[in-house]
């Protein structure tokens, strides 16, 4: 595609009502109740744009718009009939929450939340994880390890905070998930639906090696601090271990729910 400078609208000012609008996705109160979000850097905006999800416009320098993964963004704009606008680098900085931005981002309308399909496999449950890093990180395990959807109990972080968009890196986007709803809310729905629920905990009995599961199944993980809390285990059909050597007490939450995930699904059932 030939680069045509003339397209994308000049933006020169903080003060224009778009750049205030996705400044304000910034703030976390304000973020929490908008229709929207951001959307930061080249990989991500296309991601947006491939996932099919609502990019209501583009913001970027014009160095960005002249980069190979910046044309392909202006070309996907023009079919999505996206609106482009060439802003200062100052702009981008005031936007960026990046140390080194790309200069590019994009404000995009936020992913429907909605109670997974679920005829069979497995859900993730994830009670109050409150780590953006952490959350990002298992949107992206659970779509490379085949978990057909997340809910996310009251008291977890934001899906849409800045950082767990990164670290999803476009998972986000493709994995059906709930939110805001207590985790006896899940567990009533899971069993709706015929299906099991496992706790992944410190001290457990049943190893998750090896375990046999059925057709439907909820895997749960707990908050950073305090893991699963002893009410959900116990609501659960079984607590399950995952096996370390050495004096490894414990593992980082995404680090065990994606070994549990893999274990649990793509271990038993290769794919």
């Amino acid at each position: 595609m030939t680069f045509d400078a003339s397209k994308p609208q000049l933006i020169q000012s903080a003060n224009n009502s778009m750049v205030k609008h996705a400044y304000s996705l910034k703030v976390p109160k304000k973020l929490k109740f908008a229709e929207d979000f951001l959307c930061e850097g080249f990989h991500l905006v296309l991601e947006a744009f491939k996932s099919d999800l609502r990019v209501r416009f583009v913001f970027a320098t014009a160095e960005a718009y002249h980069h190979p993964e910046g044309q392909q963004i202006l070309e996907l704009a023009k079919r999505n009939k996206t609106r482009c606008f060439e802003v200062t680098p100052q702009i981008i900085s005031y936007l960026s929450e990046t140390v080194t931005p790309q200069g590019m981002l994009a404000v995009a309308q936020k992913v429907e939340t909605h109670y997974p399909d679920f005829d069979s496999g497995f859900l993730l449950g994830i009670y109050q994880v409150q780590d953006a890093g952490n959350m990002g990180t298992l949107f992206r395990s659970a779509e490379a390890f085949g978990i057909k959807g997340l809910l996310l109990t009251e008291g977890c972080c934001d899906p849409f905070n800045s950082k767990v968009v990164r670290s999803a890196m476009g998972s986000l986007f493709r994995v059906p998930f709930m939110t805001g709803k207590s985790w006896g809310e899940y567990m009533t729905w899971s069993k709706e639906n015929n299906a099991s629920s496992y706790a992944l905990a410190q001290t457990a009995s049943d190893n998750l090696v090896g375990k046999k599961f059925g057709a439907k199944n909820v895997l749960w993980v707990g908050s950073e601090g305090e893991g699963v809390p002893a009410e959900l285990a116990e609501a659960c059909d079984s607590r399950l271990l995952i096996p370390m050597k050495g004096q490894v007490e414990s593992l980082n939450v995404a680090v065990a729910a994606s070994i549990a995930m893999f274990q649990a699904n793509m271990g038993q059932n290769p794919q």
